[in-house]
């Protein structure tokens, strides 16, 4: 008898065995660090959107805004291959420029799924979308982010703005100069030299009405090649600044800025991880579309407004205040 149950408990054990399935498996490549807070936020949301559906998730940086050599790109390129190669996964989600240019192109036409999110370029540069690649794109609200300036300091005239020579900056600039009047910029400028940067800042002091911030994430000292923490950069920038500023992400006016009509990593990641719901559960790439979410943030960082000695329209504040 003991041996009769013997046999039916290890039966059902290899039938339970046999019929459970291995969980979902997702590989999240993200082109920065994971302290970022533009990856932190792409990370919550895309934490949303999988929460309870009972996915394997591992994630990879590549770190490519304070390691910005080319050595460097190669290196963690070829380890987040070894990584898609070894862990196999049902779907890689890639998150920004760097890790689309370095990683994706690599996989058009593969067995894959990709979806990207965060791109500021156009999805043809690499390739995309393809039989297995689709995703979302970022596209700044530049004029609307002037105009709302523009109702808090309405003398403001001389718009400049500065970045870093990061990848997805070059995108931005490229962009802008592709525009019929730059969207009205009276110079942009970009650079990698934290002197340069500092001297910049210091000039426009005299030359300019008001300043647009893009990034500040590839600055370095010279001679180093790790960039400097980007809380250094923007915190020296605030405090040596007394024109109003305005920027295009959330986490810059988090960071002190005056205004932004801005983008958010969290939407970004968001209606990715949407799109990789729909392949899991049976949509064809193909007949899904690269998109941009429409979904923006009017801010206003009212303690960079007392900085600055400046009074918020009432209507605006109660608007758009934090």
């Amino acid at each position: 008898m003991k041996k009769f149950f013997s046999i039916i408990i290890l039966s059902f054990l290899i039938l339970f065995t046999g019929c459970s399935k291995a969980p979902t498996k997702v590989l999240l490549i993200f082109s920065y660090h994971q302290e970022c807070p533009w990856v932190i936020n792409q990370t919550s949301g895309v934490e949303d959107v999988f929460t309870d559906k009972g996915f394997f998730i591992e994630k990879f940086y590549m770190d490519t805004k304070r390691h910005t050599s080319q050595e460097w790109e190669t290196r963690v390129s070829k380890e987040a291959m070894k990584k898609i190669e070894s862990m196999k996964p049902d779907v890689v989600m890639l998150f920004d420029d760097n890790a689309c240019e370095l990683v994706g192109k690599e996989y058009i036409g593969k067995d894959i799924p990709f979806v990207f999110c965060g791109m500021n370029g156009n999805p043809e540069d690499y390739g995309f979308p393809a039989e297995n690649i689709t995703g979302v794109v970022e596209r700044f609200h530049i004029q609307e982010s002037i105009n709302l300036l523009k109702k808090i300091v309405p003398d403001a005239k001389k718009m400049v703005l500065i970045s870093d020579d990061g990848t997805t900056s070059k995108k931005f600039f490229s962009r802008i100069n592709e525009s019929e009047n730059k969207n009205g910029f009276f110079e942009l400028f970009k650079t990698n030299d934290f002197n340069q940067w500092k001297e910049k800042i210091e000039e426009y002091q005299e030359s300019a009405d008001a300043l647009g911030l893009f990034l500040y994430q590839t600055l370095k000292a010279e001679g180093q090649e790790e960039s400097i923490p980007a809380k250094e950069v923007i915190d020296w920038t605030l405090n040596n600044s007394t024109l109003p500023d305005f920027a295009f992400f959330d986490s810059v006016v988090e960071d002190g800025v005056l205004c932004g009509v801005t983008l958010s990593g969290y939407e970004q990641a968001k209606a990715a991880s949407e799109i990789v719901l729909k392949i899991l559960n049976g949509e064809r790439i193909t007949d899904i579309p690269v998109s941009i979410p429409d979904k923006v943030e009017y801010m206003i960082n009212d303690k960079r407004a007392a900085q600055l000695n400046i009074t918020i329209p009432d209507d605006l504040l109660d608007k758009f205040g934090e």
